[in-house]
């Protein structure tokens, strides 16, 4: 299932799920999204405040609802990520975002809610920039082209191509399967839920910000125990930003990666420029996807909007 295209006027929902933030910016992201040539409606979480969410729970599930319902809305983009999905995961109506398929965009906290929407109604989302997150002030232009490439051209087949690193390779491979996940941390929290993946035939993604290498070590561990590792046709590391070893003891980040994929006989690449990056790729959830470690390259096999 696909959102329609993303053309220069369409009207772009700008929703608040998760964390708060100042107005000021959300205005400022409002501005420079207009700026690019595109009608921007504010969702009223983005200036609300519950604790460190940006409203109740009921609130900001609400607001998801109904702008998937509004016919007015063309693409949804999240305000930022933080913490607070999982809180309203009960609360989302899919059978609204069924009838009604978007372009959502959004990561980190957002994992919740793209694992949700590709798992129950198969409705391609994308991990990708966020309002206050990448577009306030002098925004990245490779984060925005690569974004509006994405989402305003839809080709039948799309090589994933880097800004400027170099992809690198854990255990060779290749293999065919929908690219899932997001951020590690949120992705572990829904594990043994309604709301977990199905892993089978599929290729994960993963990036992370700010955890320790034996916390990263730990989230791993937790995906190899409930057999997520034998059910996947390959992975795909992202962005690790932030994840330096709490002592001079502990494993480095890629000793730590090394440890878990060296072996699996299945492909890992890593180093994708995608996560808490800047800039960072915009990838499609719930597409079809080839990787092959031997040509250190990613592909989408399939057309992402309509």
């Amino acid at each position: 299932m696909l959102g329609k295209v993303l053309k220069k006027g369409d009207t772009i929902g700008i929703i608040a799920p998760a964390s708060c933030s100042s107005y000021e910016k959300v205005l400022e992201a409002k501005r420079n999204i207009e700026s690019m040539g595109y009608k921007v409606v504010l969702g009223e979480c983005t200036q609300k405040q519950w604790y460190s969410y940006a409203g109740e729970d009921e609130e900001r599930a609400r607001e998801i609802n109904n702008f998937f319902s509004d016919k007015k809305i063309d693409a949804i983009l999240c305000m930022r990520g933080g913490y607070g999905c999982n809180r309203l995961i009960e609360l989302i109506d899919f059978e609204t975002i069924k009838n009604n398929p978007k372009i959502f965009v959004g990561y980190s906290d957002i994992t919740t809610l793209h694992m949700g929407i590709n798992e129950k109604i198969g409705l391609v989302t994308f991990h990708g920039p966020m309002a206050v997150s990448n577009f306030t002030g002098e925004y990245n232009r490779d984060t925005y082209n690569n974004f509006v490439e994405i989402l305003s051209n839809p080709l039948e087949q799309r090589v994933v191509n880097n800004f400027s690193k170099e992809l690198g390779v854990i255990s060779k491979g290749r293999a065919k399967g929908k690219l899932v996940g997001g951020n590690l941390a949120t992705l572990i929290a829904t594990l043994g839920t309604e709301y977990d993946l199905d892993y089978r035939g599929k290729i994960l993604f993963l990036e992370e910000i700010g955890e320790k290498t034996y916390k990263v070590d730990r989230f791993l561990n937790q995906l190899k125990k409930h057999g997520v590792f034998e059910r996947i046709e390959g992975i795909v590391l992202g962005d690790f930003k932030n994840c330096p070893p709490d002592s001079e003891k502990d494993m480095t980040l890629m000793e730590v990666f090394q440890d878990y994929f060296r072996d699996l006989k299945k492909p890992v690449i890593y180093n994708l420029e995608s996560g808490h990056s800047e800039p960072m790729l915009t990838l499609p959830l719930g597409a079809m996807c080839e990787i092959d470690s031997y040509e250190k390259r990613i592909t989408i096999l399939e057309k992402v909007v309509k």
